[in-house]
């Protein structure tokens, strides 16, 4: 086996390498875990290096039937790709915010957004750092969703970063606003919201 990779061209070496990576980030994501440089880019950087390095390798080809084939596969898949970026970027425009542990390097990272339509939602993902430097792990799985009418404040007010509690060795965090107590356990991987209604 290491003897066929020895054979393999540099740029072939690049792709082996990108496609392992690719593998690696959805191996990691269907666990939960992802790398936190990659959280504000979202697939978009691995994308972008995955065809960059698929291009590469179709030049490299020997046959020209190969090479063509190969190249215009990848033109035809762009569109898609570009449509995809858009639509991603027009439609879900996550932010990111991190609350800090009141001792020690650990975090949690709050990715969040709002959509309206009469009424706004407020979405709220939470990450909390792991023992590996660099990866994050989502506590919820599912979004933590607070509906307002009229509310003119932005989504970490109403989610109630200034109002944080930590306890239980700061392994349970809450948020308190008007709107919702939302409560982070981080030793069962679990969120609660409780709305406040009037």
């Amino acid at each position: 086996m290491f003897s066929n990779i020895k054979k393999l061209s540099v740029m072939q070496k690049v792709l082996v390498t990108v496609i392992l990576f690719d593998i690696l980030i959805y191996i990691m994501k269907t666990k939960g875990y992802y790398f936190s440089l990659l959280m504000n880019t979202g697939n978009l950087a691995l994308t972008v290096l995955s065809v960059v390095a698929a291009f590469i390798v179709a030049f490299q080809f020997k046959s020209k039937a190969i090479k063509y084939a190969a190249i215009c596969v990848l033109i035809l898949c762009l569109p898609i790709l570009l449509f995809n970026f858009i639509l991603n970027a027009l439609l879900i425009d996550n932010s990111y915010s991190i609350v800090r542990y009141p001792s020690g390097p650990h975090k949690i990272t709050i990715e969040y957004r709002n959509a309206s339509l009469g009424e706004t939602h407020h979405f709220y993902n939470f990450y909390k750092t792991t023992a590996i430097p660099g990866v994050s792990k989502k506590i919820n799985t599912n979004l933590v969703n607070i509906m307002t009418r009229s509310y003119v404040g932005d989504d970490l007010t109403l989610l109630g970063t200034d109002d944080v509690r930590w306890s239980k060795g700061n392994n349970v965090i809450t948020f308190n606003s008007s709107y919702a107590t939302t409560i982070i356990n981080l030793k069962k991987d679990k969120v609660y919201a409780n709305l406040i209604t009037d």
